[in-house]
């Protein structure tokens, strides 16, 4: 991990002076979230995934990164979808693999906000009333959902006094 370690830190190091700031500091632990930083999250994805080190992910080593079939029977159905999902959105090309710009377009998708969509999943999955809003009891009533959502720091940010509960 040490080397895997050090060339993110480099990466992560705009001034090369091998001191972190606070925002390389961040870039090196949330690489996502930084422009600079999405080469080497999606050279880490390919490390973990590409089993045959051939520099491309293919279907089997995709859904092998999911899921293991030790037992050798037949595949569950989410593993028959996720084929499909691989076959039709990952391999962009068609040519049976992905490659970098491709797996770069599965891990770090352009047109996605992931805050937005966990909020919409929590007013969706919690607003009985289905009026777009959520009231304290919606909220109570599916605490469990909330405490689980990192869209609330795991709950935390439940305990603050907020006006628009």
């Amino acid at each position: 991990m040490l080397p895997r370690d050090e060339r993110r830190f480099k990466t992560a190091d705009l001034d090369g002076d091998s001191a972190a700031t606070r925002e390389e500091f961040t870039a090196f632990l949330h690489p996502e979230e930084f422009e600079h930083m999405k080469n080497i999250v999606v050279l880490e994805t390919l490390e973990d995934i590409d089993k045959n080190e051939d520099g491309f992910v293919d279907q089997d080593e995709y859904i092998a990164d999911m899921f293991a079939n030790e037992e050798g029977g037949p595949e569950p159905d989410w593993v028959t979808t996720e084929r499909e999902q691989f076959s039709d959105f990952r391999d962009l090309n068609k040519d049976g693999k992905m490659d970098k710009e491709e797996i770069q377009h599965w891990i770090l998708p352009q047109d996605y906000d992931h805050a937005l969509a966990e909020a919409r999943h929590l007013v969706y999955e919690s607003d009985v009333d289905k009026d777009q809003k959520l009231t304290k009891e919606e909220v109570l009533d599916n605490w469990n959902m909330f405490v689980g959502s990192q869209a609330t720091n795991y709950g935390e940010d439940l305990t603050r006094n907020h006006d628009e509960l």
